[in-house]
C-alpha cells in the first residue's frame, strides 16, 4: 500500500501519529567525521546509487538530513561573534541537542517532521523554508557531532564515520566556505585555527571509536560506497518483500527498540556485537572486517575486490 502522498503530521517536531499499519520506523544511519570531510558527499552518492536523488521528496525511500539544521539560535552578543568569527560552531554547545533528539525520535515512530534550513552566510536558523521529511524507510543523518551526544548516538541502527586527513578537509574548505559562504580568506584560516581543528581533536575524532564503519578518503572511497549502498539496497528489498514493521523486526531478528552495540570494525579497531544489533549489520561488519585484516587498512582500494 502506497501511503507517501497523505499528510501525516504537521508539528514542527511531532505530528499526529501514523495509523499502526502505516507506520514506517526507518532504518537510521549516523554519518559523522570532521569539517569538510565529505560527509554530504557520500550522503549524495548513496542517494544517486540508489535512485533517490532525483526522486520526489514525498516518494523517497531514502532522505538525508544534516545536523546543521539543529544549530541552537544565538543570542544578539553571539551573532556579533560569529560575525567576526569568533564564535565556535563546531563545540556541542553549539547544537540544540534535545531538539535533534526529539525530531530523531519522531522520525523513528513514522512521523512526518518539519525542521529549519540553515543560512552559512548569516548564521542563522531559516524557519521561512522549513524542510519537510516524509516517512521513509532509511535515514541518513550527518554531521560533524552526531556521534557525540550518547544518548542521540544510541538511536542510530549503523553507525559511519568518514575519516579524511587534516590537510585535505582544510584545502577544501577554505575555497568553500569563501565562494559558498561570503568569508574571506584571513576570517576561514582563523577561525580553523582557534576554533575548528581543536574542536575536531577535542569533539569529532574521539567518536570515531562508536563507529561500526570507518571511510578512509570519503567519496573518493567507491569500494566502501560500494558496499553501504549493497547494505541498504538489500534493506530495502526485504521490507518491500516482508512488508509490515513488524515483520521486519522478525527479519532482522531483534525488537526496533533494541539498541546496536557499540562494537566498531575498522582500521583501528576491533569487531564487537551488542545484543540487539542487526544480523545485517553483523554480516557487514564481518566483512568488513576480513578486508581489514586482508589490507591492514579498512576499506582501502583493493584491485581483486569485485565493483558492485
Amino acid at each position: 500500500m502506497d501511503n507517501t502522498n497523505k499528510e501525516k503530521s504537521d508539528g514542527f517536531v511531532n505530528g499526529d501519529a501514523v495509523p499502526s499499519e502505516e507506520i514506517k520506523s526507518p532504518f537510521l544511519i549516523g554519518v559523522a567525521g570532521g569539517t569538510a570531510s565529505g560527509k554530504s558527499t557520500v550522503c549524495k552518492k548513496i542517494m544517486e546509487q540508489l535512485g533517490q536523488a532525483e526522486m520526489d521528496h514525498t516518494q523517497r525511500q531514502v532522505v538525508s538530513i544534516s545536523q546543521d539544521s539543529f544549530y541552537r539560535e544565538l543570542t544578539p552578543a553571539e551573532k556579533l561573534k560569529a560575525q567576526k568569527s569568533k564564535f565556535n560552531f563546531d563545540h556541542p554547545d553549539a547544537f540544540n541537542e534535545e531538539l535533534m533528539y526529539e525530531t530523531l525520535q519522531s522520525i523513528l515512530k513514522g512521523h512526518k517532521v518539519k525542521i529549519p534550513s540553515y543560512d552559512y552566510r548569516t548564521n542563522s536558523l531559516d524557519f521561512e523554508n522549513m524542510l519537510v521529511i516524509y516517512p521513509a524507510d532509511v535515514v541518513l543523518f550527518e554531521g560533524i557531532l552526531v556521534f557525540y551526544f550518547p544518548k542521540i548516538r544510541d538511536l542510530f541502527h549503523m553507525k559511519l564515520f568518514v575519516d579524511t586527513d587534516s590537510d585535505t578537509r582544510l584545502a577544501r574548505r577554505v575555497p568553500r566556505d569563501i565562494n559558498e559562504r561570503g568569508r574571506d580568506l584571513d576570517a576561514v584560516l582563523t577561525q580553523y585555527m582557534t576554533f575548528v581543528k581543536p574542536a575536531f581533536e577535542e569533539f569529532c575524532s574521539p567518536t570515531k571509536k562508536f563507529a561500526d564503519v570507518i571511510i578512509p578518503r570519503g567519496a573518493d572511497n567507491t569500494v566502501a560506497i560500494d558496499l553501504i549502498v549493497q547494505h541498504i539496497r538489500d534493506f530495502l528489498n526485504n521490507r518491500s518483500y516482508l512488508g509490515s514493521t513488524t515483520n521486519m523486526a522478525l527479519y532482522m531478528n531483534m525488537d526496533l527498540c533494541g539498541n546496536v552495540g557499540d562494537g566498531a570494525v575498522g582500521a583501528d579497531a576491533a569487531s564487537g556485537s551488542g545484543n540487539g544489533t542487526y544480523n545485517a549489520i553483523r554480516r557487514f561488519s564481518t566483512l568488513c572486517k576480513e578486508l581489514t585484516m586482508k589490507g591492514n587498512v579498512f576499506f582501502e582500494t583493493n584491485k581483486n575486490l569485485p565493483h558492485h
